[in-house]
């Protein structure tokens, strides 16, 4: 099965490179379907970028709610890193601030999936994933990560 993957190179808390993600994502929902946004710790979204470039009343109900309804029967589902073991089922994921480990995850797990968007909190977090797949890059903040020696 072929997947569309989609890489926001980011360093840190990065507004403009969430942005570009969530904008991906729901683009990309549209097109296939249901979706899943995963986060580090679903205990501290609140106090993140989550909320401050989403919509207020969608960030609010994602996070009370973790499902809100985007018509024709499809969803996007807010969840952390340690429950998306709960939901492999989606069209879309949307791996948010996440470290490789969350990618190769969704990788494994998720057989329905039809398109990927990762997001990095490191960018050399990505680097295992972009070597293993085609990843087409949506944004890079343009810093540069140390390099191996």
């Amino acid at each position: 099965m072929s997947r569309e993957r989609y890489l926001v190179s980011s360093y840190g808390g990065n507004p403009e490179g969430t942005r570009m993600g969530l904008a991906k994502f729901f683009e990309l929902c549209l097109k296939h379907g249901s979706g899943v946004i995963v986060v580090p710790t679903i205990g501290n979204v609140s106090g993140t970028m989550f909320t401050q470039v989403l919509p207020d009343a969608l960030a609010k109900t994602l996070i009370s709610k973790r499902t809100v309804s985007i018509g024709n029967g499809n969803t996007i589902t807010l969840c952390g890193s340690s429950t998306l073991k709960n939901f492999t089922q989606a069209k879309v994921y949307l791996a948010l601030w996440g470290q490789g480990g969350t990618i190769e995850q969704i990788e494994k797990d998720c057989y329905s999936c039809k398109a990927e968007v990762f997001v990095t909190w490191l960018p050399e977090d990505s680097k295992e994933w972009t070597r293993k797949h085609k990843v087409t890059k949506i944004y890079d903040d343009g810093v540069t990560s140390t390099p191996d020696f």
